[in-house]
């Protein structure tokens, strides 16, 4: 018997000669006299692992998405044509895990919720909210020509990625984070802008924010973003490209999320 895919098997019969392909997963009938599916458990733990049991948060996200959505079937609102109140299919956790493995990171849980429960990027605040692969392109690749995005690039070998570990570079955002030590850290940054060793200078650079994930698009100077250790863990902070120091919502990523569809919702619940 060949299992072709999840998506693809179907049910067995009682009759069902073992040598036929199983094609549709909803409809397995496990417990068939004399039928033994080899790797159920195991199928049965990839939905158990990767496919967890909805949130409240994540419920109610995708409830206030379609309401915003059906209020604003114009998109009037900023960036809702570019997202169009529309999420990604949601990530496996098991990529995920994968992504904070290769970097050295945790995500943030309710973070996670939203990217395996919800959808793997799409709809919310600016542009819209990035997927796990613009994630990582966005905070840990370089292109060697800056100008050139990843569709149009030769191989992936042009992109240098520069993984680093939060807890070994030190959280510099965090609440207590003051002006001049900032201000500080931005200018032995520049030191190494003009050295020639611009690999140097982009690791610094990431150093700089580490443990902090831009996750959003923004035609603004500064961007969302989500800190991922310190005492603002789960928190938005708005980072800056231009090394301005970091402006801190004081807002968990649930509140601000959440907040972005129910002002959606209120703006155009009134016309």
């Amino acid at each position: 018997m060949e299992i072709l895919g999840l998506d693809k098997i179907r049910k067995i019969s009682d009759n069902t000669d073992l040598d036929n392909e199983v094609q549709g997963l909803e409809q397995i009938r496990a417990e068939d006299e004399g039928i033994n599916i080899t790797g159920l458990e195991s199928i049965r733990g990839i939905f158990t692992n990767d496919f967890p049991k909805i949130s409240v948060f994540a419920m109610e996200l995708l409830k206030s998405a379609s309401r915003a959505k059906e209020l604003d079937s114009e998109l009037r609102q900023y960036g809702a044509s570019f997202h169009r109140y529309e999420f990604a299919p949601v990530a496996a956790l098991s990529d995920v895990r994968s992504f904070e493995l290769r970097h050295s990171i945790s995500l943030p849980p309710s973070y996670v919720e939203f990217l395996t429960q919800a959808g793997n990027g799409g709809a919310g605040p600016e542009l819209g909210l990035f997927s796990l692969e613009e994630l990582e392109l966005v905070n840990f690749c370089t292109h060697t020509n800056r100008g050139v995005s990843r569709a149009l690039a030769k191989g992936e070998e042009d992109f240098y990625s520069y993984p680093f570990s939060a807890s070994e570079a030190g959280t510099l955002i965090r609440s207590e984070l003051s002006e001049a030590e900032w201000d500080s850290s931005v200018l032995e940054l520049l030191r190494h802008e003009n050295t020639g060793r611009g690999s140097e200078y982009e690791s610094r650079r990431r150093r700089l924010y580490g443990g902090v994930l831009q996750i959003a698009a923004s035609e603004s100077t500064f961007c969302p973003a989500i800190v991922c250790s310190g005492d603002m863990c789960g928190e938005i902070a708005e980072i800056s490209h231009d090394l301005d120091m970091p402006k801190y919502t004081g807002r968990s990523f649930e509140d601000w999320l959440l907040g972005y569809f129910d002002g959606v919702i209120s703006k155009f619940g009134k016309t």
